[in-house]
């Protein structure tokens, strides 16, 4: 009888052993670089990547798809040629020299300069690293004007970008491009480009702004603008960082964020044109629209019951701020119309706190984003981002115009941003 005990008590110990030593390898798994969380069932986790990205240590793709047939090799290189500049100055934050691939008598090439160094520079001010492992850029050709030695070409850019940090690819969806190509002496080289995304759109800006002795001191003076703006932005996050939690009265919190972000994900690179709805993209940018519905599929109801401001709905593309399920208001289309609404409504329809902290985001949620003494963009809360010790560092989003997919709010050139925290509807 005690033998067959001892025998027994052996095999406990021995299970008990192998357990401990099991645990012990894998906590030391999950806290080393080769654990990935799985992000369908949790907030993102932090990768910890070693080192800053250098052009040699990346893969980068890219594509230039010619819908149209018209344009010749030389034109289709000359376009690859600035696609693979863009992508490896976002890999490795050090702006490359594309003062080669345009003709030097025209800002545009000034223009674009400053725009890829105000991207890096910003990008450099996170307290992250925001190089890539991998960047892919493709240039879907949708239109060519060819006049005499010009050539203007229209496209949509779709790009990839793998943030070391986030363990999930960041898509950027039709972004708008416009080329005038020129050949000059044989060779096909960039008149003037133009691209409607936000680091673009501010160097564009900040040059009707700027001024200088010649194009190379105005484009210097572009960065310093909109670069020292968005220090100040940077600065004023670190001492106001955004108010605490209030005990608001919620009659309904089933707020379904889970699929407010599964609407997300299925309308980033479209528009949802089903029933009433529209888009907005040519009237400023459909961002709030989006942001709206998103919050829509989550159960929020429609809020007819107030007047202007105190509205927040959308059955047709008119304005109507009477008490009936009619029209739109400004507030379901408008970004400083939503945070006017998010912040004074209170009786009926959805219910809000703005300017929440931002470690209090959550899926669903809205976070608005400024620069340049502007509220510009909203967006919608796709996830959190944690590092190992269980410390948010970061949070994704989607967005229309331009249309984005879990790209990281740290990565955003416009570097003000103001939580809309949904807490239901009354």
């Amino acid at each position: 009888m005690n033998s067959r005990n001892n025998k027994l008590m052996k095999i406990l110990l021995i299970l008990l052993f192998s357990f401990i030593a099991g645990m012990w390898v894998w906590n030391g798994y999950i806290h080393s670089e080769y654990y990935t969380a799985d992000s369908s069932a949790r907030a993102q986790t932090a990768v910890s990547l070693p080192g800053t990205a250098s052009a040699k240590d990346v893969e980068v793709n890219v594509a230039v798809n010619d819908r149209t047939g018209i344009l010749n090799e030389r034109q289709k290189e000359l376009l690859a040629a600035y696609a693979r500049n863009y992508a490896d100055t976002l890999c490795t934050l050090e702006a490359q020299d594309i003062s080669g691939l345009f003709t030097k008598q025209d800002k545009s090439r000034y223009i674009n300069m400053a725009a890829q160094k105000i991207l890096v520079e910003i990008r450099k001010m996170s307290h992250l690293d925001l190089t890539l492992s991998y960047a892919s850029v493709s240039y879907n050709i949708s239109e060519v004007k060819v006049s005499g030695s010009t050539v203007t070409v229209y496209l949509t850019e779709e790009n990839v970008q793998r943030f070391q940090h986030l363990t999930e690819d960041s898509c950027s969806y039709n972004i708008n491009h416009k080329f005038v190509l020129e050949e000059t002496d044989g060779s096909w080289l960039i008149k003037s480009h133009e691209q409607e995304e936000d680091f673009f759109l501010l160097a564009v800006e900040g040059w009707e702004n700027a001024s200088g002795a010649d194009y190379t001191a105005r484009a210097e003076k572009t960065v310093e603008l909109i670069t020292a703006d968005a220090l100040e932005n940077k600065e004023v996050l670190k001492i106001s960082t955004g108010n605490p939690p209030e005990d608001i009265e919620v009659k309904n919190t089933a707020y379904d964020r889970d699929a407010a972000v599964e609407y997300a994900r299925q309308w980033c690179n479209q528009r949802n044109y089903t029933g009433n709805y529209l888009a907005y993209d040519d009237y400023g940018g459909n961002c709030q629209n989006f942001a709206s519905q998103c919050i829509y599929a989550g159960g929020i109801d429609m809020d007819y019951s107030g007047y202007g401001e105190s509205q927040w709905k959308f059955y047709s593309r008119t304005l109507n701020t009477k008490q009936t399920a009619t029209g739109r208001s400004y507030s379901w289309t408008g970004v400083d119309p939503f945070y006017t609404y998010a912040t004074i409504n209170r009786s009926n329809g959805l219910i809000c706190q703005a300017d929440l902290r931002l470690e209090y985001a959550e899926k669903g949620d809205v976070i608005q984003v400024g620069a340049y003494n502007d509220w510009r963009h909203s967006l919608v809360v796709t996830d959190t981002v944690y590092d190992r010790n269980g410390n948010m560092i970061d949070i994704t989003v989607a967005s229309n115009t331009a249309d984005r997919w879990n790209y990281p709010l740290s990565a955003y050139i416009y570097t003000y941003p103001r939580l809309i925290h949904i807490l239901g509807q009354n």
